[in-house]
């Protein structure tokens, strides 16, 4: 019987662990560039009692940058309605506040843990009277807080969250910043600066420096005197009909929503190039771009985000008048259609979208 060369055996065993390689690489692959996507969470705001199942106020997009767009994903979180959502990658946590409609007297702030693969849990649900009206929520990392914009009433102003990853039941805010004559509608931050729009005529932009350091009393947690802005950036031709913004520091790029008089084609994405430059000095600032017109199918943008990778090139819009999300490029300028839409009318379970965030990754995990 023939007996097989030994260098037979060493050209099969080098195919073998060639074989393995070539198999792990194209497993590999894959899953390095799953590892960069963007993930958009959708708040919305219906709530009815007694529903079987109940409503939906949170949907998922995901990849929201690619072809496809199209929610595949949904959640009930603790609170009766979804209002502005806040998605804090160092936390890997999702804030929702409550719409809190007339009546429900629900002053609470869901927290969810999101699963490695954007799955959602409920966690704590922080109750506090001064969340009665919420209307934009940042995280501040050095001092670990959660900033909560009440945007109007008698208890407008910005509350403090301390711990908010761990925050459960009645988690009153370790300060209370407050001021009843401010108008405000979302947040941003950025070198301890604290940006809000301004919905009060004229329309424009808070700008609330070194807040994390502003004085309260011992005895109430309620600031020494009423919190008031370092200064007022007013947005030119902006009447009492700015909502939400979005600061892109990685393009220093600032983004604000600006709802119409309730036709098609009249509600407007404000675009802001350089913008730390204009919030330097207090005065009247004017958009670099404008996306606006019958094309562009805006009635009432609400909320705005973009997609701060340096490669993200999409801008996101949550209309509640048209019920639609609707997807831009932030490079966009004028009466252009959007990119990518979403039409929420028909949704039987949670149809009208309030709020976005967005989870962008690029080389974690």
């Amino acid at each position: 019987m023939s007996k097989i060369s030994p260098i037979y055996y060493v050209f099969a065993m080098l195919a073998l662990i060639l074989g393995f390689y070539a198999c792990e690489r194209d497993d590999a692959e894959p899953n390095l560039e799953m590892r960069k996507f963007t993930r958009l969470y959708v708040s919305f705001e219906e709530h009815t009692v007694g529903k079987n199942p109940p409503d939906t106020n949170i949907r998922v997009i995901y990849p929201a940058d690619s072809s496809v767009f199209a929610f595949n994903g949904r959640h009930v979180s603790q609170v009766w309605g979804g209002g502005p959502i806040y998605y804090e990658s160092q936390m890997n946590a999702i804030f929702q506040a409550s719409v809190n409609r007339a009546g429900s007297n629900d002053t609470a702030i869901a927290v969810l843990n999101v699963g490695s693969s954007g799955s959602l849990n409920n966690a704590g649900l922080p109750k506090s009277r001064y969340y009665n009206s919420v209307r934009g929520m940042v995280y501040h990392a050095r001092t670990n807080v959660l900033y909560v914009v009440n945007g109007a009433g008698p208890d407008a102003g910005v509350y403090v969250m301390e711990r908010p990853r761990y925050a459960n039941r009645e988690k009153q805010p370790v300060k209370k910043l407050r001021n009843s004559s401010l108008a405000m509608w979302g947040a941003a931050y950025q070198n301890e600066k604290l940006f809000s729009s301004k919905t009060s005529s004229p329309g424009g932009i808070y700008v609330f420096e070194d807040i994390a350091n502003t004085e309260v009393r011992e005895s109430d947690s309620i600031s020494v005197v009423p919190l008031s802005p370092t200064r007022i950036l007013q947005i030119e031709g902006a009447t009492n009909n700015v909502r939400g913004l979005f600061y892109d520091t990685v393009k220093n790029v600032m983004a604000v929503a600006q709802i119409g008089d309730g036709n098609a084609g009249n509600g407007r994405i404000l675009i802001f190039e350089n913008f730390s430059d204009l919030a330097a000095e207090e005065g009247t600032i004017t958009p670099t771009r404008v996306i606006t017109g019958a094309n562009t199918g805006l009635i009432s943008p609400v909320d705005v985000v973009i997609d701060t990778r340096e490669t993200g090139v999409y801008l996101y819009v949550a209309d509640r008048g048209a019920r639609k999300i609707s997807r831009f490029k932030y490079t966009d300028d004028g009466d252009i259609e959007p990119d990518k839409v979403i039409n929420t009318s028909d949704f039987k379970d949670g149809r009208t979208p309030v709020s976005i965030t967005l989870d962008t990754r690029e080389h974690e995990q």
